[in-house]
């Protein structure tokens, strides 16, 4: 594989917004929105590439490469030199490329249950390429209206998502994963805090922020999860969306029943379902 140190390669970021998927990802780091590595088949004219975002999401893109990058993808995606060092998640474009990566990843490949959890696994299947789906979302601006109604809470005590807590906010789906520093992200993106007693206990925030489109990213401390504040600070986010011309998007895996639930209440509607790739470490 031919690392493109040239991120913003314009051929490549039409392409990505050509997609039926959501790609929004992989454009953060084609536009250099965010730090990741982009790896072609061929440094002049590429047809196929692969792409790795920091926060552990990768995208393989076209079914027209060279056999030689395939392979080395291959390798990679098993970790069979140890490049990675951390879980992946693979989403692939387009789905012509199925079957070669079915082809490619072999007796390693186990397709799981479509709304499986994907913390379901067994000490058997450390080494397998776990395959799940991932839903694309559509948002409905008329039935998000009539739902707001409901969920809205006009004491709630929302702030803009200062440096602070950007810098000490913990969990797993968190603005400092998906931005380089607090720089960039109150420069080019957006969240919103849940105080309590002046505790932080929801953050919406803009995941990704690109093309007039804002991917939401969402955390809610272990102690409040079921109180509604995760519905109430996206509604805040959501709002600014509207009032800036930027469409909300929402993605999530087939087995994150809560993500899944929490859409449908603030008015997204399942659109797509794509195979969705956890690599072995």
């Amino acid at each position: 594989m031919i690392e493109l140190r040239k991120k913003k390669d314009p051929k490549l970021i039409q392409s990505l917004k050509a997609a039926t998927i959501n790609t929004l990802f992989a454009l953060s780091v084609m536009e250099g929105y965010v730090d990741g590595k982009v790896f072609v088949d061929d440094e002049v004219n590429p047809a196929s590439f692969y792409l790795e975002h920091p926060y552990g999401m990768a995208l393989l893109y076209g079914e027209n490469g060279k056999e030689a990058f395939y392979e080395e993808v291959k390798s990679h995606l098993l970790n069979l030199g140890k490049t990675r060092t951390g879980t992946v998640w693979l989403q692939v474009y387009p789905s012509a490329l199925y079957p070669k990566i079915d082809s490619l990843l072999g007796e390693r490949l186990i397709k799981k249950g479509p709304d499986e959890p994907y913390s379901n696994t067994s000490a058997a299947e450390a080494d397998k390429v776990l395959q799940y789906d991932r839903i694309n979302f559509n948002f409905q601006e008329d039935q998000y209206l009539a739902l707001k109604k409901q969920l809205s809470h006009e004491n709630d005590k929302i702030i803009a998502t200062t440096e602070d807590l950007f810098n000490q906010m913990n969990g797993t789906v968190i603005p400092k994963y998906f931005w380089n520093n607090y720089r960039d992200f109150s420069k080019n993106g957006i969240g919103f805090t849940l105080l309590q007693n002046g505790v932080a206990v929801s953050t919406a925030f803009s995941s990704v922020l690109t093309d007039h489109k804002l991917e939401i990213g969402i955390e809610t401390s272990t102690a409040h999860r079921g109180s509604g504040f995760a519905a109430r600070v996206c509604i805040q986010l959501i709002d600014h969306c509207l009032k800036n011309g930027l469409e909300p998007v929402w993605s999530c895996n087939s087995g994150n029943m809560g993500s899944r639930g929490l859409a449908k209440r603030l008015g997204f509607t399942e659109c797509k379902r794509i195979p969705y790739y956890r690599l072995p470490v």
